[in-house]
């Protein structure tokens, strides 16, 4: 970059068929590439030519100026937030469409072809991305290979794909939540699931309300050892595919929601198990008993209302009031881990709970049995049966979504102002709607329930947790076997047993042995770092690539001020530029439009309270892989 705008000095374009590379074509300036784009879709038959771009939105940012004056501006497109096109139609002599493939492998290209194994790899380190070049420089043989590559293993991994699922580049779903999403629709027409679901379905205000109701994950640390070095034989649990295990084992809301207004918490607990019931809670001075329970449960972000809430990264100790939507899963913990002055239910509704439809469970089962007897052997079906396991709790919380536009001239994005009530109404009316967004609801508060069951097989201490991991000390080995029976009986009660493979039982649901660690840090939620046996480091921090644990001369330098250092992580910020005078000529002769520019960035750890862990995510403005 010589200016505030960068500029594309390479592009390549591999065309493969009948499962056979027949070409890599390569330029320089971005014009090329779209006259090349263009006689490619001439020269192949048929109405419309599909171009895949692994993390598309970063791609189109450089190109759409260059794409707009050849084939005018898109007659399609679908954002998934603002500045992520999810996919691109322009309407020229047919239709020339682009397509993100970040979203469907859900993992950057290096790791999508390492995992299918395809022929080509990534070649990394190939490419020096610090030299300032310009459009008329000659590559190297080394050059060329890397971005040739790029290209390659790009459409061998979607080649393999696409062979598994019997798919082609028109008919390939968009994102891996789609590919479960495409399998269940087929299995459920069989089943009327469309209609099962009108029958259940909740009215637009009791969607809203669901959406108030519905939290992540549970993550924490125990605030008694934060910014500690921590010297205890520390083991890590984790729980075997904890979303598909609470979606087979557990009852969920099977009939419409029925409002009852206002009810007494003994009411709630006395029908927890037969029935489902969403409210409204408000607590007048709730604090945490005898005020030492490690692990909170009241989460300071999903609260409508609070008054002098004192807060620990993210989770409230004690308030003069906390009001906060949820569920019957949810009430009974709460009052064991508070007291309070007063307790006030209202906004409830209620309906009976069964379990979820067979086809749906069967279906769940199914791609845990494949995932688990696949592994080891061919690393497509694989790839693809754990891709699919992984991605059934997202399709059963699919939240209705606004419609997100581009203006073409300014490059801005916008929601498109729509009545929510009709953008429910047209999803509740789609044949393609079949999973109730209270099963996604209620299977979160299944698994944070389960997690704080295995946290009180600790009678050490509780140290840190992430969703379905616990890290602790002082284990009761008794009741870890206690609990992990619990979960095959839960199982059994509903027709499932374990998958048995190479003379070994495989159970969802239970908790398996992680890891052993010698010590450890914790600055908060997602911010930890342990010492494995052989004496290395194991870091996780939210908004630093794993390589950001070169940065870490020992576990002592994991505290609150260190700061990690973005030319070592590979940390970058993204900053977008737009060419207000359009496609112009710069100094040195180069093509330059609209761009992007990566900068490397340096990341401080703090453990200072963090009120939602959303705010952990918003650093900088990056591309995440999440659906």
């Amino acid at each position: 970059s010589h200016d505030l705008h960068n500029h594309v000095v390479a592009w390549t374009i591999s065309i493969r068929f009948f499962h056979i590379n027949i070409v890599t074509l390569y330029g320089r300036r971005p014009s090329d590439l779209i006259d090349t784009l263009i006689r490619i879709h001439k020269a192949l038959p048929g109405e419309e030519t599909v171009f895949y771009c692994h993390n598309l939105p970063y791609d189109y940012h450089f190109l759409r100026l260059f794409m707009f004056r050849r084939l005018g501006t898109p007659s399609n497109q679908l954002n998934i937030k603002s500045h992520y096109p999810l996919y691109i139609r322009f309407e020229y002599e047919g239709f020339i469409t682009f397509k993100d493939s970040l979203m469907l492998a859900q993992r950057k290209l290096e790791r999508w072809a390492d995992d299918l194994n395809v022929e080509h790899k990534k070649a990394v380190g190939f490419w020096n991305y610090e030299k300032i070049r310009n459009q008329d420089e000659l590559f190297t043989m080394r050059e060329l290979k890397y971005i040739e590559c790029d290209t390659v293993a790009l459409v061998e991994c979607l080649d393999k794909t696409a062979a598994v699922l019997k798919k082609n580049v028109s008919t390939m779903v968009y994102t891996s939540t789609g590919i479960v999403r495409n399998d269940l629709q087929k299995i459920a027409k069989k089943y009327r699931g469309h209609d099962r679901f009108k029958r259940q379905a909740l009215t637009c205000d009791q969607y809203i309300k669901a959406t108030k109701v519905f939290h992540g994950g549970y993550t924490h640390g125990n605030r008694y050892f934060i910014d500690r070095t921590i010297d205890e034989d520390i083991k890590a649990y984790d729980f075997c595919s904890s979303y598909p295990f609470c979606l087979l084992a557990f009852l969920y809301p099977c009939e419409k929601f029925t409002s009852i207004g206002s009810a007494d918490p003994e009411y709630i607990l006395k029908y927890r198990e037969t029935h489902a019931f969403m409210f409204r809670l408000t607590l007048i001075r709730p604090r945490l008993k005898n005020g030492f329970e490690p692990m909170p449960f009241l989460q300071y972000s999903k609260c409508t209302n609070t008054i002098n809430a004192v807060v620990d990264n993210g989770r409230i100790l004690a308030a003069d009031l906390a009001s906060i939507y949820t569920t019957e899963i949810s009430l009974k913990l709460l009052m064991k881990q508070y007291d309070y002055d007063d307790i006030r239910i209202t906004e409830a509704e209620q309906a009976r709970k069964d379990y979820l439809p067979r086809w749906y469970t069967d279906y769940i089962f199914q791609k845990f049995e494949e995932k688990t007897t696949l592994k080891g052997g061919d690393p497509v079906l694989y790839a693809i049966a754990k891709s699919r396991l992984n991605s059934i709790y997202g399709c059963s919380c699919m939240k209705v979504k606004e419609q997100i536009n581009e203006d073409y001239a300014t490059g801005d994005y916008y929601i498109v102002p729509e009545d929510i009530e009709d953008i429910y109404g047209k999803y509740i009316n789609k044949r393609t709607s079949i999973l109730n967004y209270p099963w996604g609801v209620w299977c979160t508060e299944y698994a944070t329930i389960n997690l704080h069951k295995l946290g009180a097989c600790i009678d050490g201490e509780w140290l840190y947790s992430d969703t379905d991991s616990c890290y602790a000390f002082g284990w009761n080995e008794e009741k870890l076997e206690a609990y992990n029976q619990e979960c095959k009986e839960l199982l059994k009660k509903n027709g499932y047993g374990p998958v048995i493979f190479n003379d070994r039982e495989y159970w969802l649901g239970i908790a398996e042995f992680d890891g052993e660690y010698s010590a450890m840090r914790i600055c908060g939620a997602k911010r930890y770092c342990c010492v494995k046996p052989d004496g290395k480091l194991k870091l996780t921090v939210a908004g630093v690539p794993k390589t950001g644990v070169k940065c870490l001369d020992s576990i002592e330098d994991f505290t609150d001020g260190f700061i990690f250092s973005g030319k070592i992580t590979g940390k970058l910020t993204h900053t977008y530029y737009y060419a207000d005078q359009g496609i112009y000529i710069d100094d040195q002769g180069n093509e330059t439009g609209d761009s992007i520019d990566l900068t490397s960035c340096d990341y401080l750890l703090s453990s200072i309270e963090i009120n939602s862990i959303e705010d952990l995510f918003t650093e900088e403005v990056t591309y995440q892989v999440y659906e």
